[in-house]
């Protein structure tokens, strides 16, 4: 594991596709961010979305960075296709760390606020339930399963819009919990069920990436 994980993550380096996504992490959170005086976890809220669209794209092209001959030797070196899906999402959280610390420093930099270990906290998990949301979409609209790109981006851009249906998201609710102006305290039990349940969402999309690449593989 430890040997594909350098692997993986040394060739993800040398690819270079993780600029794009990292790049526009950091703009938009810069400007969406800025002169804002309102409550910390309000601008944390707008680092949620950020961070949904971008650990999409992000996941999307670190899974397809491999081309499909390539791919091949990597299934047989390993063996096991799950491992290899496994090791190639620890990869991509490695990449959204330094945009979750980002997510969390950026609105201190460019607003004013009171800052709290508390809001911190929430603004830590809201992000990182949005990442794992993002990489369940990620990999749903890869090449494991959608061979052609242009309905690889209308899907990802579908299921993005869906996440900000409140009714249906726990990234639209958790967007909610964060702009209601409560204290990190009230926050808190919501915020980790949500987590919980961004966690079941990935989960089974690795589930269902795994289980359709191996039938076509």
């Amino acid at each position: 594991m430890t040997s594909l994980y350098r692997y993986l993550m040394n060739s993800v380096l040398l690819s270079q596709r993780y600029l794009p996504p990292m790049l526009i992490f950091f703009g938009a959170l810069a400007v969406g961010t800025a002169s804002d005086n309102g409550p910390l976890q309000s601008s944390y809220a707008f680092g949620v979305l950020v961070m949904l669209v971008c650990s999409t794209w992000l996941t999307v092209a670190i899974v397809n960075h491999e081309d499909p001959r390539q791919r091949q030797i990597t299934l047989v070196t390993v063996g096991d296709s799950l491992r290899v899906l496994a090791v190639t999402i620890a990869v991509v959280v490695t990449w959204c760390v330094p945009l979750l610390l980002f997510g969390l420093i950026c609105p201190l930099v460019t607003g004013d606020h009171k800052v709290t270990i508390g809001d911190l906290l929430i603004g830590t998990v809201a992000q990182l339930a949005s990442a794992m949301v993002g990489i369940a979409i990620g990999v749903l609209c890869s090449r494991l399963l959608i061979r052609r790109i242009g309905i690889a981006m209308l899907t990802a851009a579908t299921l993005i819009l869906l996440m900000m249906v409140r009714r249906i998201s726990p990234v639209s609710a958790l967007m909610k919990v964060l702009s209601d102006e409560k204290s990190a305290a009230t926050n808190a039990v919501p915020a980790t069920l949500l987590a919980a349940v961004c966690l079941a969402v990935l989960v089974a999309a690795v589930l269902v990436a795994r289980t359709i690449s191996d039938r076509r593989e």
